[in-house]
């Protein structure tokens, strides 16, 4: 079977969990046998570039607009809102695209992220008759910055005219797919209630693992340390970073605190933590090192204030037997099962969350217990059973 996926970032270009997931995917459907066309944007001024070898082929387009789609936390909010109309009817992408199915002719088209790379791109699969499949990993069809705090979702800015007239423009030039994945129940249903994919079959399916599977072995921890928790991802306000550290620094729990990854907010993660010896800032660390830095954890910290599809560091917790304390958002809660393999807080709420740090410092074993029952939960999301679900999606 051949099979264009379309995703907006592909690693090395890369930020967060979708490309993961994107990549992952990729590579094990070209280890099925499958012809895998990928299409994605360069970094570069270059328009095209193409590579072929036996079942891989690459694509990579920059559309002209004001600015590359991940510099644009450094433009002002005019800046942004005009690159974003130019996104949303962007031409040039869909008649790249359309070339590229024309000359490779894909049995299906798998599309994820498309902010970036155009919304007119589903119009010209539909076009051309290709059965096609798209992934949701977050709310951006609803909201551009794919970001809606919890505690305010039904603000204004998330519920008003606005947003409305932006969500009717994103349905129509969405469309309805063949098939529309999630890999949470939380964010079908979420799409169902803002009417988007009127007329697809909606699909749960779970992000597989991003990282191959095994236990972690407590034999390389050093003995008698401090009980460690872990917080590994973007350091950035929505991912609640900020209010994790407040809670610790408003604790005398004697524990570490160990922060991994980069963001707008590091800086500041720096300058609020440099006084208290409990917290380390590792910065951005490469993937290759992340599991150096499982095996020393306890605990995950997933604390986010905002909405959340399924997070792969839950997953990546999970492959190295590492549970997860997380925010009770509905994406993440999902993931947890109480008490077994992790547990849950109210998100943004610092007492419970402080009442949860202190549990887990004082029940290590049980803690501990939980962590071995991580690789029940993940034997159902390996990759060959993700890809397996996928090929059957594909054919129609």
């Amino acid at each position: 079977m051949k099979i264009c996926v379309i995703n907006n970032l592909y690693p090395p270009l890369a930020r967060g969990g979708a490309e993961q997931v994107v990549e992952k995917s990729v590579l094990a459907l070209t280890e099925a046998g499958h012809t895998v066309v990928l299409v994605t944007l360069g970094a570069s001024t270059q328009v095209l570039k193409y590579s072929s070898d036996a079942t891989l082929r690459t694509y990579t387009y920059t559309p002209k607009n004001l600015f590359f789609y991940t510099d644009a936390h450094k433009h002002s909010f005019l800046s942004r809102l005009v690159w974003h109309v130019v996104d949303m009817f962007h031409v040039g992408s869909a008649r790249f695209v359309r070339e590229v199915l024309e000359k490779e002719q894909p049995d299906v088209v798998h599309t994820h992220n498309l902010m970036g790379l155009g919304f007119l791109i589903p119009r010209a699969i539909r076009k051309l008759g290709i059965r096609h499949v798209h992934t949701v990993h977050d709310v951006q069809l609803v909201e551009p910055s794919g970001i809606i705090l919890k505690q305010r979702e039904h603000a204004f800015r998330y519920r008003g005219l606005p947003t409305k007239c932006y969500v009717a423009i994103m349905r129509r030039l969405m469309g309805s797919p063949e098939v529309v994945i999630s890999p949470s129940k939380f964010l079908l249903n979420f799409y169902r209630e803002w009417k988007f994919f009127g007329g697809s079959e909606f699909v749960q399916l779970r992000n597989p693992m991003t990282f191959e599977f095994g236990i972690k072995n407590d034999e390389l921890r050093i003995k008698d340390t401090a009980f460690r928790f872990f917080y590994v991802g973007q350091i950035e306000e929505h991912k609640g970073v900020r209010f994790l550290v407040e809670t610790f620094l408003s604790s005398d729990i004697q524990c570490e605190l160990h922060i991994v990854g980069d963001g707008a907010q590091l800086d500041e993660i720096k300058r609020l933590s440099e006084d208290d010896k409990r917290i380390h800032i590792h910065g951005r660390v490469g993937r290759d090192k992340l599991p150096a830095l499982f095996e020393q954890a306890d605990m995950v910290i997933a604390p986010s204030l905002c909405y959340e599809n399924s997070p792969t560091v839950i997953f990546e917790s999970f492959a190295f037997g590492v549970p997860v304390l997380a925010s009770n958002i509905e994406g993440i809660a999902e993931l947890i099962n109480e008490g077994e393999n992790g547990m849950t807080f109210a998100a943004g709420d610092e007492n419970n969350l402080n009442e949860k740090l202190t549990w887990c410092v004082s029940h290590r074993e049980d803690v501990k217990q939980m962590g071995e029952k991580t690789g029940d939960f993940l034997e159902a999301f390996s990759v060959e059973g993700y890809v397996g679900e996928l090929e059957g999606l594909y054919i129609a």
